[in-house]
C-alpha cells in the first residue's frame, strides 16, 4: 500500500512539474523587459508549495473549530471550508508577496510583475495540493497535468490580485497607495470564496457550478488583459521617453512615429520575415527590444525616481547605434 502511495505521488509530481513549468515559461516569456530573477521565481514557487501549505494546514483545525461556533449544525465545517479556509490560504500565500515588496520592491516595475509573482505562489500551492492528494485520487501523469494546470490558474487568479495590490502601491505616489494591498487581499479572498462555494452544491445553488469554470478562465483573461495593457503602456513610454533620441537622430523620425503604435511595431518587426529576410527580421527585433528597454529605463529614472539607471541607458543607446 505504501509503495502504491509513493508511486502515485511520484507520477503526480511529474505531471505537476510539467504543468507548472509550462505556466512559468509562458509567464516569463511575456515579461519582456528585465526578466524576473530565477531565484525569486523559485522562491515564489517554493513558498506556495511548502510554507504556505504548512501554514494553512496548521491553522485549519482552529478555523474548523471556529466555524462550528459561527455556523451551528452539521454544515458548520462545510461553511468553514468555504468561507474561512480561503482567507487563511490567501493570507499565507500573501506573506511571500509582502516580503517581496519589503525586500525586493525594485523588482516590481509593473502590475504584470505583481501578478506574475502572485500567480507563481498560486501555482506552487496547486502543485503541492495535487501531489498531496495523489494517493487518494491516483491522478497519474496526465491527470496531474490537467488538475495542476486548471487548479493553478484558479490560484494564480486569486493570489495574482494580492501581487497586483502590492505592485499598485509600489507604482502609486498618492497618500492612499497603501490601500491597494488591502484591496488586493480582499479581491483574492472574495474570488476564492466564490470558487469554493461553487464546489459545494449542497449549500449553494447547483446552477452556479459553472462559476468554477469562469474563475479558472479568469486567470488567463487577466493575463491577456495585462499583456494588452503592457503593449499600450509601451507605446506611451516610447512616445514620451524616446522623443529625445529621435531629436538627436539616434532613432530616425519616421521609425519613431512607426514604433509609437502597437500595430506599427508589429508591422515593422514582421514585414522582413514575410519577404524571407531572416537577418533583417532578427535585427529589427533587437532594435525594438533595445528601444523599448531605453524607454523602460528612462521611465524608472524619471517617473519612479530610481537612481543608477543612467549608465544602463547609455549602454543601451550605444547598442542601438550599432543596430541601426
Amino acid at each position: 500500500m505504501a509503495v502504491q502511495a509513493v508511486g502515485a505521488i511520484g507520477l503526480a509530481a511529474i505531471g505537476a512539474v510539467i504543468a507548472t513549468g509550462i505556466y512559468v515559461l509562458l509567464g516569463w516569456w511575456l515579461d519582456r523587459y528585465e526578466k524576473e530573477p530565477v531565484h525569486l521565481i523559485g522562491a515564489a514557487l517554493f513558498w506556495g508549495s511548502l510554507p504556505a501549505m504548512v501554514l494553512t494546514a496548521l491553522i485549519r483545525p482552529t478555523l474548523l473549530a471556529l466555524s462550528e461556533g459561527m455556523f451551528p449544525g452539521p454544515t458548520g465545517p462545510i461553511w468553514g471550508n468555504a468561507l474561512l479556509l480561503p482567507a487563511a490560504e490567501e493570507m499565507a500565500k500573501g506573506l511571500f508577496l509582502l516580503g517581496l515588496f519589503l525586500l525586493y520592491r525594485r523588482e516590481i516595475d509593473s502590475l504584470y510583475d505583481g501578478f506574475f509573482y502572485g500567480s507563481l505562489v498560486g501555482f506552487g500551492f496547486a502543485f503541492a495540493d495535487t501531489v498531496l492528494s495523489a494517493p487518494a485520487r491516483q491522478w497519474g501523469i496526465a491527470g496531474a497535468v490537467e488538475r495542476t494546470f486548471f487548479l493553478g490558474l484558479a490560484h494564480a487568479f486569486f493570489t495574482g490580485w494580492i501581487g497586483m495590490g502590492f505592485a499598485a502601491a509600489r507604482l502609486s505616489r498618492g497618500g492612499l497607495r497603501w490601500a491597494w494591498p488591502i484591496l488586493g487581499v480582499a479581491a483574492a479572498i472574495g474570488f476564492h470564496i466564490l470558487r469554493d462555494l461553487s464546489l459545494i452544491p449542497a449549500i449553494w445553488n447547483p446552477g452556479l457550478a459553472g462559476l468554477q469554470a469562469a474563475i479558472y478562465g479568469s486567470g488567463i483573461l487577466l493575463m491577456i488583459g495585462l499583456v494588452i495593457y503592457g503593449m499600450s503602456r509601451e507605446s506611451a513610454w516610447i512616445a514620451r521617453y524616446l522623443a529625445e533620441e529621435a531629436q538627436q537622430g539616434l532613432v530616425p523620425a519616421a521609425l519613431y512615429e512607426t514604433l509609437r503604435s502597437p500595430t506599427g511595431r508589429l508591422t515593422y518587426r514582421w514585414e522582413p520575415l514575410l519577404r524571407g529576410d531572416i537577418a533583417a527580421w532578427r535585427r529589427r527585433g533587437l532594435q525594438i527590444q533595445t528601444i523599448a528597454e531605453i524607454a523602460f529605463r528612462k521611465h524608472r529614472q524619471m517617473a519612479l525616481k530610481e537612481k543608477g539607471e543612467e549608465a544602463e541607458i547609455q549602454r543601451l543607446r550605444e547598442l542601438l547605434r550599432q543596430l541601426m
